[in-house]
């Protein structure tokens, strides 16, 4: 038994094949106790040359490209709570903070909707007490901020905000 083994895998009734390498590549996880070939944990013989695991094969598939890669490709960013617990089950730490980071970063539509409601209330104060066009900037400046942590998703609606900001400043 090497690391370069090529290992297949029945998860779910989905086929897998991979290298003993990317299995064991997060040291303590339980992948690496199973497929190691010093550990006394061995996984169940396999059936048909496969190892059969059974879990979700759509989140296992997010798992085994982290092992291989150690990141979280951007098509996966619309994170479920499901590929965390898997996180947890298979023991890869790593990966559970990647998904916990892009959970906290994943905005809610009706966050957004308040966000930009509190920033258009703010303007028409502003523009009630006559402040400065300055302090208007300002405003804009930390709206353009916010909405520029997700640029993809939010950039038309930064021109939307700038087209209503001007509009607002012309009359």
């Amino acid at each position: 038994m090497s690391l370069s083994d090529i290992i297949v895998l029945n998860v779910g009734g989905t086929r897998f094949e991979t290298s003993r390498a990317t299995l064991v590549s997060q040291p303590d996880s339980m992948l690496a106790k199973m497929f190691d070939p010093d550990s006394p944990l061995v996984p169940a013989k396999p059936k048909d040359d496969a190892y059969f695991l059974d879990r979700d094969p759509e989140t296992f598939k997010v798992i085994l490209s982290f092992l291989r890669s150690g990141q979280i490709s951007k098509s996966c960013h619309n994170i479920s709570d499901l590929l965390l617990h898997e996180a947890q089950f298979f023991q890869l730490p790593g990966l559970e903070a990647k998904i916990q980071e892009i959970q906290a970063k994943n905005v809610s539509g009706q966050d957004i909707l308040n966000k930009l409601s509190q920033i258009v209330t703010k303007i028409d104060a502003l523009e009630e007490n006559r402040v400065s066009v300055l302090e208007q900037r300002k405003l804009m400046t930390e709206f353009r901020e916010w909405m520029q942590e997700d640029l993809k998703n939010f950039q038309y609606l930064v021109r939307i905000a700038d087209d209503i900001f001007t509009s607002r400043r012309r009359i």
